[in-house]
């Protein structure tokens, strides 16, 4: 008997959700599929009626990432406030962005080890550039629209600001150390500038 889609799919969340937990834990590599499977509450066989190697399931990981952030940031821009301030978008709506791009301490740790894990398996880095060329036109679109609302433009392009910020937040993966992204706001205002207005 054929498992049904609905139940396919959960059970294919639950071992994305084991993955983020115990890759953020373990390391990647240092992760075996039985550890994975156990941690998921699924035989070995789950694994594989749903994936064929890990790299498929960081690709899996980062599909839903993409979802996630897609959604939240179109949530979030329907929801942003009229007359907003320098202040409100380079703490509040930066935070915000940066919740949704990265929600939880496990999936940082979780992006980076795949990211790491891409740089030495071409495949998997072009895989992961096709899903990042659907999410970036989003999270541009996003900051535009703040820059916009402030009457503000960046000295960099948009791609370049959000390549630095990211840097920025994901410089230390240290949980008690805050300094470093506490700077995305000032350097975000330090690299921008009233929007000159065309001359009629």
């Amino acid at each position: 008997m054929t498992e049904s889609t609905p139940r396919r799919e959960a059970t294919k969340h639950r071992l994305v959700e084991a993955a983020i937990d115990e890759f953020a834990v373990r390391g990647l590599d240092a992760t075996s599929v039985e550890q994975l499977c156990e941690a998921a509450g699924f035989s070995r066989g789950a694994f594989y009626s749903n994936f064929t190697t890990k790299d498929d399931l960081c690709v899996a990981i980062m599909e839903g990432h993409r979802d996630q952030v897609l959604d939240g940031l179109s949530q979030v821009f329907d929801q942003l406030p009229q007359g907003a301030d320098v202040e409100w978008v380079t703490g509040e709506a930066l935070g915000e962005f940066f919740r949704i791009v990265a929600p939880t301490a496990h999936f940082q740790r979780t992006f980076i080890e795949i990211r790491l894990r891409s740089t030495r398996n071409p495949e998997l880095a072009q895989r992961l550039q096709k899903l990042n060329a659907e999410i970036r036109p989003g999270m541009d679109r996003f900051i535009d629209h703040l820059a916009a609302q402030l009457g503000i433009e960046f000295r960099l392009t948009t791609r370049q600001l959000v390549d630095v910020l990211e840097s920025l937040f994901f410089y230390d993966m240290n949980s008690t150390r805050t300094d470093v992204r506490d700077l995305i706001g000032p350097v975000a205002l330090a690299l921008s500038q009233p929007k000159e207005v065309p001359h009629a």
